[in-house]
């Protein structure tokens, strides 16, 4: 069953590269290569993601029996989201170079060469897990930990906070502008807004997040002094001139991402999604082909292969069960039904609305809702009402929220894969550790959203 998982998802993301090139239809053969995908790896996965994909699917497939929708819309609600498991695929492709390079031991020796003190070593540790984080993803937290985990135990007064504030708000902050992050692209096809259009003002709202993130712990946890003792001396094997091609190598690597994005949208080659997918396969593979000789690149192929794979296991049938709800209830006409009162609630609120709905989400996102699940249902439901709010502010407001959940809920998977590896609770680390970065924060980017839209640089 694995291989079959896999396979099918291989498959997929295949087709979903040579589809923005090609004129036939695809969509029935993509029909079942992810009702493929969703058989296999439901069987597969943990018993709280199952329980949620199960929920939506039930509700979708009723939905679409009861309102005896045709075999096309059928089509259309399961194939709704297969970019975005392609997409997950290609992303973790990213970890290969990453392992055969030795990139991981390059990054280590800067993070502990170029520090001041603790708050300059939780700045740049900030920093790093962020760039690392746009293309490496779900893998950024084991990889940041054992680069960081021996040093800080030994010389940072309070290690559970320091990890854990670092990687979890540099890697909330990345999802509200990184090509290949997946609450940026469900932000993108809830809310018809482009990727480019959200791209500028994401990535300085994500500044602006890394600033206040800095500036709260240097005030509340931080020594400023130099008292960092690191693991490299002059006896190491590792020196300035290669660990900085590879620091070059990792900027690179995120700087073509980024322009390869915006070169295949200016190029008009299919929709946003597409547009990604591309950019990170072509980079990815490129990457890829300069370490094909080393002598463990087969066994680093192999480990993606049979293990890493895996763990979008999990994520996969969750989003094709969303898709099947989502469209489904946008098929049958219920957002019909409500639009009215929305639209009254949303007149006699005005721009207050776009307060309301990331605090909803990160309400829901509190109370066990993953932000996955809230951007779509949020996004579809706003779309449908008018707002004295410009799209682009609309959409941030949906970034937003779903970036500060990723921090404050202990149910969300950053928080919970974190408190695992650190050995901490999850309320420490989601409520004890960021209420206070999460409330500045949440204020800067609603006005940063507003602003925006309003004024529109």
């Amino acid at each position: 069953m694995p291989f079959l998982c896999k396979s099918a998802m291989l498959l997929l993301t295949v087709i979903n590269l040579v589809a923005p090139f090609i004129r036939t239809d695809l969509s029935k053969l993509e029909f079942v290569v992810v009702i493929t995908v969703l058989v296999s790896s439901i069987m597969l996965m943990g018993k709280v993601f199952k329980k949620v994909t199960l929920l939506f699917l039930f509700w979708g497939l009723t939905l679409l029996l009861y309102s005896g929708q045709p075999f096309t819309i059928w089509v259309m609600a399961t194939n709704s989201m297969m970019n975005v498991i392609s997409i997950l695929f290609v992303m973790q492709m990213f970890s290969i170079p990453i392992e055969v390079g030795g990139y991981n031991s390059a990054m280590q020796y800067w993070l502990l060469k170029a520090h001041k003190g603790e708050a300059g070593l939780f700045l740049l540790a900030t920093i790093v897990t962020h760039i690392v984080s746009s293309f490496l993803s779900f893998g950024t937290i084991p990889v940041m930990i054992s680069l960081l985990e021996k040093t800080l135990k030994r010389n940072v007064s309070n290690y559970e906070r320091f990890i854990s504030t670092a990687i979890s708000r540099s890697y909330a902050l990345v999802v509200l502008w990184a090509p290949g992050a997946i609450n940026l692209l469900l932000v993108v096809q809830a809310t018809g807004v482009g990727w480019m259009e959200l791209f500028i003002p994401g990535l300085i709202l994500s500044l602006i997040g890394i600033v206040t993130s800095y500036s709260i712990e240097r005030k509340l946890n931080l020594s400023a002094e130099r008292t960092i003792v690191g693991e490299y001396g002059s006896d190491s094997k590792l020196s300035d001139a290669p660990t900085r091609g590879k620091a070059y190598h990792i900027i690179l690597v995120v700087l073509n991402l980024i322009a390869g994005t915006i070169l295949f949208a200016k190029m008009n080659v299919g929709s946003s999604t597409n547009q990604i997918m591309l950019t990170g396969f072509i980079v990815v593979l490129t990457w890829i082909v300069f370490f094909v000789r080393r002598p463990n690149f087969k066994a680093t192929l192999r480990a993606y292969w049979q293990n890493r794979l895996l763990k979008a296991v999990d994520l996969a049938p969750l989003f094709v069960s969303m898709g099947i709800f989502s469209t489904a209830v946008q098929q049958t006409g219920l957002f019909n039904l409500i639009q009215p009162t929305l639209q009254v609630i949303a007149n006699a609120m005005g721009l207050w609305s776009m307060v309301l709905v990331p605090i909803l989400m990160i309400l829901c996102a509190i109370a066990g809702i993953h932000p996955f699940v809230s951007i779509v249902l949020f996004g579809q439901v706003l779309t449908t009402i008018q707002l004295p709010i410009a799209p682009v502010s609309i959409a941030l407001c949906l970034a937003l929220g779903g970036s500060i959940s990723y921090i404050v809920s202990p149910f969300a998977g950053i928080v919970l894969t974190l408190a695992k590896f650190i050995n901490c609770r999850t309320f420490d680390i989601a409520l004890r550790w960021n209420w206070l970065y999460s409330l500045i924060f949440f204020i800067e980017g609603i006005v940063f959203a507003y602003v925006w839209g309003r004024f529109r640089f």
